[in-house]
């Protein structure tokens, strides 16, 4: 590149103008990754709780899976058998199986949106925009109680 084109003015804005596109695309790039993989581990949790996999195949079922999971997925990371306890316990929290139909009940309603319960006022995208390791946290605090999940969760 010439001394010429370093110093115009209008060029160097340019290539800012794309280093700024490129870092916001990574970002928007990121978050949807997060996303999807919270689907993921969503629906592994989905998975767990609908096969009654533990009282199936044993009280050492998470390890099993773990190391099982770990075998078709070589080098993925986040298949511990605590992840996927957790991965349960995040379906458990936020069984959202039945949100759209109590979402069409709500919105028939004339009740205001502060008299409806708590545990359906939270979307996919709230839900699925917050990462990993804060729900873990929230998991751990909230010990089942939705309504104070759903509370963190939109407080993110």
């Amino acid at each position: 590149m010439s001394q010429l084109i370093k110093i115009d003015a209008e060029y160097k804005a340019w290539i800012e103008d794309i280093g700024n596109r490129y870092h916001s695309r990574q970002v928007k790039a990121a978050v949807l990754v997060n996303q999807e993989m919270l689907r993921f581990y969503w629906s592994i949790g989905q998975d767990i709780v609908n096969k009654k996999a533990e009282s199936k195949w044993g009280s050492s079922f998470f390890d099993a899976l773990s190391r099982d999971m770990k075998n078709v997925l070589p080098g993925v990371q986040g298949l511990s058998a605590s992840n996927l306890r957790y991965m349960k316990r995040f379906y458990e929290l936020y069984d959202l199986e039945f949100l759209p139909q109590v979402v069409e009940e709500i919105q028939s309603t004339t009740e205001s949106p502060a008299s409806l319960p708590d545990s359906v006022q939270i979307s996919e995208q709230e839900l699925f925009s917050v990462p990993w390791g804060h729900h873990r946290t929230i998991i751990d605090k909230c010990k089942g109680d939705t309504k104070k999940a759903i509370f963190f969760v939109k407080k993110r």
